[in-house]
């Protein structure tokens, strides 16, 4: 006998299938087939049911690992979209920090907004350049130029001062100081700048160069009338000189032709030079002390003696030379002056003369003693 549910054998008198535990139907012989058919169709149809529900499962197992993954995406794009967005502001953050750190950015910001007139932006970002690199020159300079645009001149004198006491070298800080001094006219300011400066820097600013021209006679003691001419005048430059020993200036007397010293006594020449951009020299100086030699003295004849006849007395008169004679007394420039011989005069009598150059420079006395008993 056989199970109708689950097919199992057993024997007659069962009355639960020892495999399934289900009631015993019993049936007929002659029903075997027919059993055995609805047998078939059973095992089918749990056979599709199990099918079906392992399809069912996959089906879900399919939904859940979608879902899943869909929902691991969804977590995957979040994470990486909040990390794009971390390091985006991380980025911006970075770059933002290499910015503020960066001494060439904080220069090129300042050297815009000095472009752009905003001269508190400027001298910020300057600030910033001068933490980052307290040495650079640079940032000094443009603080200079800021400053003399911001009618603050005498903080960037004193800037540009310093910057070129530092480096000597720096062609920017003179050329800044030749502007600021120019725009003051301060052109004394320009002369000792530059006097102090290396070759180098006179070689790129030489037309603030104002050099002292030479004199044709240098100072000294002289005896004789002394020519005094000023040389090698550049284009453009005029000269102004004194005599007193005061300082010259353009107020002065100006050089058109050579200075001649045709007196006695001391002579303190003083002379100042000024180039096409009013820029002044040094002040040169030169002392002239002038003496002129007495002329000869004059010749007397006869010689002194006693004499019983008329005489004449000649006098030989030196080049350039006026005499004055007198009688029994020392000559003088109103005595009498020679231009003919002289009788003597009768009795004893002293005739002395003297000789006058052109200058009034006069020479020793000359004298004879005649006695004439005409």
């Amino acid at each position: 006998m056989k199970c109708r549910h689950c097919g199992a054998a057993f024997e007659k008198g069962t009355l639960f299938c020892p495999k399934c535990g289900k009631e015993v139907q019993w049936v007929p012989e002659y029903n075997t087939l027919e059993t055995f058919m609805r047998q078939k169709e059973h095992e089918e149809q749990e056979k599709k049911r199990r099918e079906m529900e392992a399809r069912k499962e996959k089906e879900e197992k399919e939904t859940e690992r979608k879902r899943k993954k869909k929902k691991h995406k969804k977590l995957l794009a979040g994470i990486i979209g909040g990390t794009v967005v971390s390091l985006c502001i991380a980025a911006v953050v970075f770059i933002c920090q290499i910015r503020i750190n960066s001494f060439d950015y904080q220069m090129d910001q300042a050297q815009n907004a000095y472009a752009g007139e905003k001269f508190d932006t400027a001298l910020r970002h300057l600030a910033r350049a001068e933490k980052l690199e307290p040495d650079s020159l640079e940032t000094k300079i443009l603080k200079a130029r800021i400053y003399m645009d911001d009618q603050n001149e005498a903080g960037a004198e004193k800037i540009l001062l310093s910057v070129a006491e530092k480096d000597p070298d720096s062609a920017a800080a003179y050329g800044e100081l030749v502007k600021l001094y120019e725009r003051q006219k301060d052109y004394t300011s320009i002369r000792d700048l530059m006097r102090d400066a290396n070759d180098s820097i006179k070689d790129t600013y030489q037309s603030y160069v104002c050099g002292l021209p030479r004199l044709s006679q240098k100072g000294g003691s002289y005896n004789t009338e002394t020519r005094i001419e000023i040389q090698d005048i550049p284009s453009g430059t005029e000269v102004y000189y004194t005599l007193d020993g005061s300082d010259p200036d353009e107020s002065s007397q100006k050089y058109e032709s050579a200075i001649e010293l045709n007196q006695e006594g001391t002579f303190t020449f003083k002379y100042i030079a000024y180039n096409e951009k009013q820029i002044p020299s040094e002040i040169g100086k030169e002392e002239y002390t002038i003496g002129f030699e007495a002329p000869d003295r004059p010749l007397i004849a006869p010689v002194s003696g006693k004499y019983d006849y008329l005489e004449n007395i000649i006098i030989t008169v030196p080049e350039g030379c006026t005499v004055y004679y007198a009688f029994d007394e020392a000559p003088t420039l109103e005595s009498s002056k020679y231009t003919e011989p002289v009788p003597m005069q009768k009795g004893e009598h002293t005739f002395s003369a003297i000789a006058v150059d052109g200058r009034g420079k006069s020479s020793p006395v000359t004298s004879a003693v005649y006695v004439y008993y005409g």
